[in-house]
């Protein structure tokens, strides 16, 4: 195995550079191949970057951070992410 790690041009989304490894990459890549072959057209690897980045929802950043890092796989409640709850329970 070679020592060299391997790096990706970072992608500009407004204006702020991320650097994506290139597994991470690939997958917007076979995304924007798959979109085309449907479509016959589609939006940039950059485009599919940050409409991939408008649909995180905070509820659903947190949703996979505990999922993710507190190996949360069930909650009790699964409220509708549109949901506003007023915390008054009486």
């Amino acid at each position: 195995m070679s020592s060299e790690t391997e790096t990706a041009a970072p992608v500009e989304v407004e204006g702020l550079p991320i650097m994506l490894p290139p597994h991470l990459t690939a997958n917007f890549e076979k995304a924007r191949r798959q979109i085309i072959e449907f479509y016959g057209q589609s939006p940039s690897v950059e485009a599919l970057l940050r409409l991939w980045i408008a649909c995180g929802t905070s509820a659903r950043i947190r949703r996979e951070f505990e999922r993710a890092a507190l190996d949360i796989t069930k909650r009790r409640l699964n409220p509708f992410e549109e949901t506003l709850f007023d915390d008054d329970e009486a």
